[in-house]
């Protein structure tokens, strides 16, 4: 991916596929950006998450990368997000299924959809955040393939967070870097 590429896409999950085609161990580094990107994420479309667990949780995470709290207070909090999206996953009975109607009822970009539309946007969303939360404790980083393709990716959020080496960048000489061309010469 060039910069000018990377600058004009709106598809985040592409540009971050790139990146970790094409840079793996750049990716690798940007760990917590990655961690604060996928928050903004969430928050972008905190909408879909009226759930205070996942809410919470997300403000926890927010604070833990701060090191306001301890990645066990963090942990904690995850509980209670992933409860959240499980009432949504497994919800069977009058109740529960009245229940999540009445968050997609107060969720204008869900209103109108067929109820069970509304349902897996309402728990995309939920795991998306839940997930986000704890990004950094998951196995395999950087690439988590549900968090990094994920609808909820905003691109414009992205090039706020990661700030990636491509060939075509106004400071860039060539394919070589800045640096590299003041030590050569």
């Amino acid at each position: 991916m060039t910069f000018e590429e990377w600058e004009s896409s709106n598809n985040a999950p592409e540009m971050l596929a790139a990146l970790h085609a094409e840079q793996p161990r750049f990716l690798r580094k940007q760990v917590p950006q990655l961690h604060r990107f996928l928050i903004a994420c969430c928050w972008k479309h905190q909408n879909l998450i009226p759930q205070d667990g996942l809410r919470d949780g997300l403000r926890g995470a927010e604070a833990w990368i701060a090191g306001k709290i301890s990645k066990a207070e963090l942990n904690r909090l995850n509980w209670y997000a992933e409860a959240d999206a499980f009432r949504i996953d497994y919800a069977k009975s009058p109740e529960e299924i009245s229940e999540i109607r009445l968050m997609i009822d107060g969720i204008e970009e869900l209103r109108q959809l067929p109820f069970e539309t509304a349902r897996q946007k309402l728990l995309d969303a939920a795991y998306f955040a839940e997930g986000s939360m704890i990004y950094p404790m998951i196995e395999r980083l950087p690439w988590v393939e549900s968090l990094l393709t994920s609808q909820f990716l905003c691109a414009d959020l992205l090039r706020k967070y990661i700030a990636p080496h491509l060939a075509g960048h106004p400071d860039r000489k060539g394919s070589k870097g800045f640096i590299y061309q003041l030590f050569r010469n």
